[in-house]
């Protein structure tokens, strides 16, 4: 049960750190545009359900370029449009009716294959099919309604990309101020190499923004993707030099320490400069460089004193990388930040694609038994359209969809985000219908138009609130749902009782439903951490070979880090399941902490082989010095990647620490080396080698406690 306690914690938790008043804002006055316009033309009915279509486009507005942004959200409003206006037609047939709500939801719940915005789509087509299915209403006006509910949602992808025109490339721009932001903290801290993997987010997100789905082209497009693999090789120097830190503290070498301190504090000055660049949209300054410039001369007159010393040779190789790096983001930075005042070609729609890689393919493959996601989707289809059948035969039929649309809102593949969910859902919806109810009865007397004032003010704490906090965000749901529904005719002392008891029998049937026919996140944790292993072991293959150019290494290093959140993700989910499942999370917390350690020293042999490719020096050497250690690695890791399948020891794996000397003496017996790189990648082979051997330990143990993948 403590799992079940932890879970209902995180459900209360505040973070407003993904909240923007701005969006908000707009998102607010775009549900507010349908019911005064609707008021003033006296049918609030037609208004209220305009504010549903804005109000399902507002939750698309999410983070991302405008291109993305509008896609998103017209997708959105097409699709809760057409299942408005098929719902509105099928209305007069109840058979017709569920199997439109049947089939929606079961494509909901396996669009959840193609990733959460995906999936959104569906959940707003599907809870207006629910909501307008109950309202009866003509066949005839089943094509106004649509066209009704798309204009509304348009709308409101419109106000969100109002700034287009002037400033075509503002999220952009915010999302590489945000990455170049976070760079610059790292280089603060005092040991960088060991900080929380926030780069490695920051990273993926600004990638998805800047090459995803309708990313557009031209001088700031270039310039934007040149600043964003900058700041890939960025970090790699950045754990290069934390690597130096940590070789110094230990043999006492303080002169040496403090001169990588001060360049890397010189160079989170730069970066910062460069993000305050891209957020204001101003010129970069080049004088923000003179403290790198003389950060890396003191650095090389520290190391000149020490000629013999192979950590300061290396060191000083990639101090003046870095500040090679920050003159190119220097130089990138304006043409970027200046977009409007540059010339733009015009964007090729043709080159728009889909951001799901082969969606049908996706799809087909998690259509079986065994998936968590067929799983959902069975259950929410058979869960939402009984409850919206049984509804129908209860005495107040008009408005027993609530207990379909929150189940729809509360059902999750797996326990603990369903739990989650449905705690924070309860808690905040009961707070939510007393201050809907309490300000509905006060704004009464100003009539509807202080009413829809009401609506605008409890959207705009809706999107203020946003998914970080469910419970803040139900809260304000309740309250506009109130407000909204006295708006279309039902009185708000007529729907608090009844909203508060369907939330709490919807909550009850979404987490029974992932009890009596589970898909404990336990029995996938194993696949997770499985196929960051097979990632990892593609990285180190790809830094290994002499032929791998930047596009893989890059592609490689993404998929790595794609593959590890989804890890965590996993194992965060397990941890919050009331089932035993100690011997999973052991294996699993241990396994992700050894392979942690050895990528990052992945990432050093990764920055060793860059550094060389710009000093001209061959990498071949080097390279195939350590062909034997990475193809004893690849054994080692393909043997740990079966055996979290399986729930089974390693099999086949060699002794790490034994390739790790046949590849020290290997290096020893080349008398010039492959130059000051070779105690570098000496040092991080000695840490994947030792990760790997203690993460062959670890699964050893399992066999012991019991299969990792249990069900």
């Amino acid at each position: 049960m403590q799992a079940v306690s932890a879970t209902f914690k995180r459900s209360l938790r505040f973070d407003f750190s993904q909240s923007d008043p701005v969006v908000a804002g707009r998102n607010a006055f775009g549900v507010g545009v349908p019911l005064v316009l609707g008021i003033a033309a006296g049918n609030p009915a037609i208004a209220v359900f305009g504010a549903v279509g804005a109000m399902f486009a507002a939750f698309a507005d999410r983070p991302g370029s405008y291109r993305l942004r509008l896609a998103r959200m017209s997708a959105t409003s097409l699709a809760a449009g057409l299942a408005g206006g098929l719902s509105v037609l099928c209305a007069p047939s109840v058979p017709a009716s569920l199997l439109l709500i049947a089939v929606l939801a079961f494509i909901t719940g396996m669009a959840l294959s193609l990733g959460v915005n995906v999936s959104q789509i569906g959940i707003a087509a599907t809870a207006v099919a629910i909501v307008l299915n109950r309202f009866p209403m003509p066949p005839a006006d089943a094509l106004g309604i649509a066209a009704l509910v798309v204009a509304a949602g348009l709308l409101q992808s419109l106000l969100a990309i109002a700034g287009w025109p002037l400033h075509r490339h503002a999220p952009e721009r915010a999302v590489l101020a945000e990455l170049y932001g976070g760079l610059a903290s790292r280089t603060r801290q005092a040991h960088p190499r060991m900080a929380a993997p926030g780069a490695g987010t920051l990273l993926d997100k600004a990638r998805a923004t800047i090459t995803g789905i309708g990313h557009g082209h031209g001088p700031s497009m270039q310039s934007y993707r040149g600043l964003l693999d900058e700041a890939e090789r960025i970090r790699l120097e950045i754990m290069a030099l934390a690597y130096c830190l940590e070789r110094f503290e230990r043999v006492d070498r303080l002169d040496h320490r403090d001169a990588v301190y001060g360049l890397l504090a010189a160079a989170g000055t730069a970066l910062d400069a460069v993000a305050a660049c891209l957020r204001k949209g101003s010129v970069f300054d080049p004088a923000q460089l003179l403290p790198v410039k003389e950060a890396l001369a003191g650095l090389e007159d520290v190391m000149a004193g020490y000629p013999d010393s192979p950590t300061g040779r290396f060191a000083a190789v990639h101090a003046r990388a870095l500040a090679g790096q920050l003159r190119a983001c220097g130089r990138m930075a304006t043409p970027g930040a200046v977009e409007g005042r540059v010339g733009e070609v015009a964007a090729r729609v043709g080159r728009i694609r889909l951001a799901v890689q082969a969606p049908v393919q996706v799809v087909r493959a998690n259509l079986r038994w065994d998936s968590a996601i067929a799983r959902h989707a069975i259950r929410l289809t058979l869960l939402v359209t009984a409850t919206d059948g049984l509804a129908r035969l209860l005495p107040g039929a008009d408005r027993g969809y609530w207990i379909s649309l929150m189940v729809l809102l509360l059902l999750r593949p797996d326990f603990a985000a369903t739990l989650q969910r449905t705690s924070a859902r309860l808690a905040g919806t009961l707070v939510g219908l007393g201050i809907g109810t309490g300000a509905v009865y006060l704004a009464a007397p100003g009539g509807r138009l202080a009413v829809v004032a009401l609506v605008v003010v409890f959207v705009f704490g809706v999107r203020l609130a946003g998914a970080p906090n469910a419970f803040f965000m139900s809260t304000w749901t309740a309250a506009y749902l109130v407000a909204l529904l006295d708006l279309a005719g039902y009185p708000a002392e007529e729907v608090v009782v009844p909203r508060m008891v369907d939330t709490l029998v919807a909550g009850v049937l979404a987490v029974a439903a992932t009890v009596v026919w589970p898909a404990w996140e336990r029995s996938y944790l194993p696949a997770r951490i499985g196929e960051m292993l097979a990632a990892y072991r593609r990285y180190l293959a790809l830094v290994a070979d002499t032929t791998a150019g930047k596009t893989k290494l890059d592609s490689a290093r993404s998929a790595a880090r794609l593959a590890r959140s989804n890890a965590l993700a996993s194992l965060e989910r397990t941890r919050g399941e009331p089932v035993a499942a100690r011997t999973t999370l052991d294996i699993g917390e241990g396994v992700l902490v050894q392979s942690h350690v050895m990528v990052q020293a992945v990432m050093i042999i990764d920055a060793a082989r860059q550094s060389m490719n710009a000093q001209g020096q061959p990498v071949e050497g080097l390279l195939g010095k350590l062909a034997p250690f990475v193809a004893d690695c690849q054994t080692a890791l393909v043997s740990c990647e079966n055996a979290v399948f399986a729930g089974s020891n390693p099999q086949g794996a060699p002794a790490m620490r034994n390739a790790f000397v046949l590849l020290k003496d290997s290096l020893d017996a080349v008398a010039p080396g492959p130059g000051t790189l070779r105690p570098a990648v000496l040092d991080a082979a000695d840490r994947i080698a030792n990760a790997l051997d203690t993460m062959v330990h670890l699964l050893r143990g399992q066999a012991k406690g019991g299969a990792v993948n249990q069900d």
